[in-house]
């Protein structure tokens, strides 16, 4: 499918809200409200209630055949009995693409998904595309388009694909968290009609896209699957999550869209395969979005640790182990350069503890001096924060990230701050500067070991 026919979803010139409702209790005004919202939203929007009279101070229409301009897309939100007289409608008003929010169809029984099947082929005859039923919608939060029923995430660079449209929106809490943002999103629900490699088609083209991940339960087309990611993995990270993989999981992935999944360890080696960086778990592909988001991969392996905690780099040194990493060897020159920053009880190994006295000085000069060390490739502050001694939640950050900036940031910087998700203190200066937070020693070593993965990827196909 051509990129420019998924445009009309994410920069549509006008939008008809079908089944639109001023009850607060209908998720017909939550995707009325959310739409509504951005003020300067240029799509022009038209509302269709056979309920409310006025929304938002617009007049609604009882038809879309009312409305005498022309629609790209139509909104779906009345009942599933409905939804086919509906579409006729659409038909006939001759919209380009079709979002069914509405439930009660494949999901349920084998006659919804009949009624799937007769939706898609009256569309598919009159040119219309579909994305849906039993979705909640799409957004496109760089034009303020949020088409759905869940809450609008922070604006950034990661376009996200979701079988599930409530995981995005745990997801979208998540990025809330962890400062990272997204650019597109669209909830493919049953999947009837657009499928997952015309998403990643669309989302290879578009500029403000620089990171995809998806959420998968099943594939209808596996094949054109892993061809369409083998050929865009190259230019863009695509990070898979699969839903489905135990027999409890395939049960519950078939009630939810009416999927049946498909084997987990062939799906997995074929992804894996294609070049994708496929998480085991909904945490890991946090990590991964976090980390893809803000870091790039490294020229090299060897790791060089900092800390004011003994405990944190034993915890991290069993997951160094884990991921088969390689801790860089510290060389005398640089024992040299960071013995004026350290107390004497610190010896000079990697990791190096400098005890629970280190401060933001102590880590702003000792990390610079391991951003230029050609000894070292990524370096791991790890910090726990201490309740002594006077010292700022955001002290040690601060000399860490400043060293970062004057180097150049040409090395990965790992911050690795135990247990540390309350501290906002941290959030604001990560959210400023641009930075990820890592709260847990397997975060910050799975967040190496994918970067050198996707270096060593990317340099496969350089010399292939």
């Amino acid at each position: 499918m051509p990129k420019f026919m998924l445009s009309v979803f994410f920069y549509p010139k006008s939008i008809a809200i079908i089944g639109a409702t001023a009850d607060p209790k209908k998720f017909g005004n939550a995707v009325t409200n959310n739409v509504l919202k951005n003020k300067n939203l240029t799509s022009k929007v038209y509302l269709v209630s056979h309920g409310s009279k006025e929304i938002e101070g617009l007049n609604t229409y009882n038809s879309i055949l009312d409305i005498s301009n022309a629609i790209d897309i139509a909104i779906i939100l009345v009942p599933a009995n409905v939804v086919d007289s509906v579409i006729d409608q659409c038909i006939e008003k001759q919209v380009k693409g079709i979002i069914i929010v509405t439930s009660g169809f494949g999901e349920i029984d084998e006659e919804g998904k009949r009624k799937e099947k007769k939706i898609v082929y009256k569309c598919k005859e009159a040119g219309i595309r579909v994305i849906g039923p039993n979705c909640v919608g799409i957004q496109n939060v760089d034009i303020g388009l949020n088409a759905s029923f869940i809450q609008t995430p922070p604006q950034g660079n990661v376009s996200m694909i979701s079988q599930s449209g409530s995981f995005g929106c745990a997801v979208f809490y998540q990025m809330e968290r962890d400062v990272f943002g997204c650019s597109k999103f669209a909830n493919i629900g049953n999947g009837v009609d657009v499928t997952f490699d015309e998403f990643l088609s669309f989302f290879t083209h578009d500029a403000n896209t620089k990171i995809i991940c998806i959420y998968i339960e099943t594939l209808s087309n596996g094949r054109k699957f892993y061809e369409k990611l083998k050929e865009i993995a190259p230019k863009k990270p695509v990070i898979v999550l699969k839903g489905g993989k135990t027999t409890t999981g395939m049960l519950a992935a078939n009630s939810h869209t009416g999927s049946i999944a498909s084997n987990y360890r062939i799906f997995k080696t074929a992804m894996i395969q294609a070049g994708a960086i496929m998480c085991e778990n909904v945490s890991d592909f946090i990590s991964a979005i976090k980390t893809i988001s803000f870091i790039s991969p490294p020229e090299g392996e060897h790791v060089g640790i900092l800390t004011n905690s003994g405990g944190n780099a034993v915890f991290f040194g069993d997951n160094v182990y884990k991921f088969n990493l390689k801790l860089a060897e510290f060389s005398d020159t640089l024992k040299e350069k960071i013995s004026p920053h350290l107390i004497s009880l610190v010896k000079k190994i990697n990791p190096l503890d400098m005890i629970g006295v280190a401060e933001e000085r102590q880590y702003y000069n000792v990390a610079r001096e391991m951003f230029e060390d050609p000894g070292i490739d990524i370096v791991v502050g790890s910090v726990v924060i201490p309740p002594f001694l006077g010292m700022k939640s955001d002290e040690h950050f601060r000399g860490l990230i400043r060293a970062w900036n004057e180097t150049g940031r040409k090395k990965p910087l790992i911050p690795l701050f135990l247990f540390s998700e309350g501290f906002e203190e941290l959030k604001e200066l990560a959210k400023k500067e641009k930075v990820p937070i890592f709260y847990t020693p397997h975060e910050a070593a799975y967040a190496i070991n994918l970067l050198i993965n996707r270096k060593k990827f990317l340099n496969r196909k350089i010399n292939s």
